[in-house]
Order: structure tokens, then sequence, then C-alpha cells
């Protein structure tokens, strides 16, 4: 009776154990979902205060056979934005400190074709990815560790833990790239960026990468959506906006998803997806007006379509411009956690690390005579039902 109890115990503890975090890392994208017995990481990235996304992501690693422990690094597609500080990641993996049980990635090799005489330098953590995702692919017979799938669309959970184990209750269904797309197909690997759907205790959130409208347009709609029994695959409570906040999920030129009052050419994907929320997880909050041809994102003309979408759809008024459903990193971590019964949003998050530091920072303010005006002492803003409390 006493080993039932437990049992009960350990699983409701477990199930509180559930969160979804993505890093306030500016222009970049970093985010890690948690259960009781994985960790999948998705793209690298880190903050201003962080030594490296290695330092930045070490305390949410796990423990197994003595050494650290991730179970998935997922690196949406090559763009040193999106797989920052991965050098340091290899030196630890060669030296035997660190075991990636697999690596999910685009199956674009950006080497193949990169000219050394006339395209730019290609980021050094980029090619020690690389490095590693060649290692794994001629292994024979990978066991966790040296497990590496290139995921394409239709591809689901089952394909993606090949070889290790699938943590309870987490689904995933790939939308991009295509299986005849790689880097000799035409399209950039920005617009072959994995997309990929996760569920997890009943909770569904899409990454889009830095997909296109291109793509979406061209292959993810019509190719996938269209198809049935694959309706509904990008449908999701939450999207995590393309390119951090890009025009170029809406359409291919910027003056005319900004100008025109004609829905943009992937508008529709809004439908498809319909989310409640969305993360934009970039360096500032969308503009509220025009912005020029050379602005990185956010885009104005992003805001404008999916301000438009809400309004619609979720009732959103026009006065709001920045409404509860649109969570920004750049105000700090957003995270949401599972409590057993409910999943609560969690703004301007701090990991128990940071909180360290941040009261070691104070302290030290405070020793040397110093006032702390301007350092944050906010607890984090916690969110029930869409109400920040």
């Amino acid at each position: 009776m006493e080993e039932i109890i437990q049992s009960i115990i350990k699983l409701k503890m477990g199930n509180m154990n559930r969160n979804i975090t993505h890093f306030n890392v500016g222009n970049g994208n970093c985010s890690i979902i948690e259960t009781e017995d994985c960790l999948v990481i998705i793209d690298l990235n880190k903050t201003e205060e962080s030594e490296s996304s290695y330092e930045m992501l070490k305390p949410h690693f796990r423990t197994k056979d003595g050494k650290d422990y991730i179970n998935v690094l997922c690196i949406t597609h090559g763009d040193e934005d999106h797989c920052l500080g991965f050098a340091k990641f290899k030196e630890e993996i060669d030296d035997g400190n660190l075991v990636i049980g697999t690596i999910w990635h685009q199956g674009f090799d950006r080497t193949k074709n990169h000219n050394k005489d006339t395209d730019s330098e290609l980021p050094n953590d980029y090619l020690e990815f690389q490095k590693e995702i060649d290692r794994r692919v001629n292994i024979d017979d990978p066991i966790s560790g040296d497990i590496q799938i290139p995921l394409k669309a239709k591809d689901d959970e089952e394909t993606a833990f090949s070889g290790i184990d699938l943590p309870e209750d987490f689904y995933l269904k790939v939308l991009s790239p295509s299986e005849e797309d790689d880097e000799d197909s035409g399209y950039t690997h920005n617009d072959l960026s994995l997309v990929l759907k996760f569920v997890i205790s009943d909770k569904s959130i899409l990454y889009t990468g830095d997909s296109s409208s291109k793509y979406w347009t061209e292959r993810i709609i019509p190719d996938l959506l269209d198809e049935d029994g694959y309706e509904d695959w990008a449908e999701a409570e939450i999207l995590e906006v393309g390119h951090h906040g890009s025009y170029d999920f809406f359409g291919d030129n910027r003056d005319d998803v900004r100008e025109s009052d004609d829905e943009p050419d992937n508008y529709g994907a809004l439908d498809r997806i319909n989310p409640s929320d969305l993360i934009i997880s970039s360096k500032s909050k969308f503009p509220l007006n025009g912005d020029s041809s050379g602005d990185a994102p956010p885009h104005y003309a992003a805001w404008k379509w999916y301000h438009k979408w809400f309004r619609n759809n979720h009732s959103v008024k026009e006065k709001d411009k920045h409404p509860k459903e649109f969570k920004y990193t750049c105000d700090g971590h957003v995270r949401l956690e599972f409590n057993g019964n409910l999943w609560v949003w969690k703004q301007n998050w701090k990991s128990p690390d940071e909180k360290k530091r941040q009261g070691k920072r104070i302290a030290d303010k405070m020793k040397n005579g110093g006032a702390v005006i301007g350092i944050d002492l906010d607890i984090d803003q916690t969110e029930f039902f869409g109400y920040v409390i």
C-alpha cells in the first residue's frame, strides 16, 4: 500500500515538473521544454548577462551515468542566432563531460554550396554543429549520445525519439521541411527551417524558426495541411512567431505587406494555426508605425497583420496595441508551468540561478554603501486564465 501511495505522490509531483521556457535572448531563439524525465532544447542563444548559451542552460541539464545529459537538442536551422555557442557544447561532448541523446536538425548542410570567395563566412558555431552532425552520421549503429535525425514533414514523435526514451504524454508533429527539399532544392536554409508542433499535457505550441511565407504557401499548406489526415497539424494554442516578428512570414515584399489593404500571401496560415497567444522572441516590441527597408525585426508590417487577426478572432481592441496575448521575451523570460491541473504563464520569470546572482549583486551594492535603485526587484508576473497577478 505504501508503495502505491509513493507512486501516486511521485506521479503528482512529476506532473508538476513540466514547463516551457522562452529565454530573453534578443533577436534570436532559445527555448526549453522540460518534463520529469526529459529536457528538450530548441535553438541556442544567450542573454546579455550570460557568458554563453552553455552556461545559461547548464542549470537545466540532467545527469546520467555521472555526466551532464540533454535528451534532445533541436536546431531549427543553421544561423548563428539559432546555434550561438554550440562550439562550447561540442567541446564538452568531445571531452566526455556532456551527452546529447539525439540532435534534431533540418538536413541542410550549408557548407556544400558555400563559396568561400563570394559568400560571407559561415559562423564557427554552425561549423562546429555541422561537424558534430557529420560525426554522428558516420556511426553505423548509433546509441544515445550519437544519434542525429534530419526531421522531415509528416514525421512525428515516434520518428523523432527513435533510439531514446519517449516522454509520457508528449507528442510532436513536423511540418517542414519536405522530404524532397535540401540544400540543392533552390530554397534557402531559412525557408527550410524546422517547423514543429509540440503537444505536452494537452498544451500545444508551434515553433516556426525563420520559415518564410514562400515555403508556407508553396509547400507546408498545399503539400501537408491540404492533405487528408494532416489538416490540423499546424493548429496550436501558442505560436512562436516566425523570424523574430519579421514581415517575411506574411510575404516576400515588405512594402506590399506593410502598405497593402489586401491580406498578404500567407495571412491564411494564421487561420490554420488558430493561436490564442503569440511568443515574440525579439530585442524589442513590435514598432507601431511604418518601418524602413533596412530595419531588423520585429517589423510593423508583421504587427499590422498579427494584430488584425487577433482583433478579428480574439476580441482584441484596436487601441490595445500590445495585448496580453502578445508575450514578448524582451520583457524577460516567458515561461509556462504546469501545476498538475492548469498551465500558468509566468512573465519576466527568473531561474533560481539568476535570482541568486541578482541577490549577490544587490548584497555587494549594499555592502559597498551603494543604493539599489535601478536593480530589478520584481518577482515573476504570474498569469492565470490570461490575467496577470
